[in-house]
């Protein structure tokens, strides 16, 4: 019975570490959905603002260049906060993301090259080139 009681605290204890997302965000949708609703502080600023006051850490990044426009420019970029297999290839499925759209838009050829160096993954090279860009508009994506 002890046995029980002891891995019973254990499965407890494990699963209630694992449904804090990061930093003590316990829902990553809903952290997400308040920096949406809250954009206002952070449109026409460099993307540095919202990156010095996120909670939870963006371990992805994937870009999008004009779809109607100039292919040249990137005009929005996906952040992930998780990746569920490890695996870049399944980086559909990561849920949620946040969507910036930038003003003006972005070089997409530069952000191609970080994107295919690193894989998609955040680090500082990335870090360095979005540092600086405008926020345009703030959107939880799919």
């Amino acid at each position: 019975m002890k046995k029980i009681f002891i891995i019973l605290i254990l499965i407890i204890a494990i699963s209630a570490k694992d449904t804090y997302a990061q930093n003590g965000v316990p829902n990553t949708l809903a952290y997400l959905q308040t920096i949406v609703d809250n954009k206002s502080n952070y449109i026409g600023q460099p993307f540095s603002v919202l990156l010095d006051r996120l909670q939870i850490q963006i371990k992805y990044f994937s870009r999008f260049p004009g779809l109607h426009h100039d292919k040249t420019k990137e005009t929005s970029t996906s952040f992930s906060f998780y990746l569920p297999q490890d695996d870049f290839n399944d980086f559909y499925l990561t849920y949620p993301k946040l969507e910036i759209y930038w003003q003006p838009y972005l070089n997409a050829t530069q952000s191609g090259v970080l994107f295919r160096n690193s894989r998609g993954e955040w680090n500082t090279d990335a870090y360095n080139f979005y540092k600086n860009a405008i926020i345009k508009d703030i959107q939880i994506r799919d």
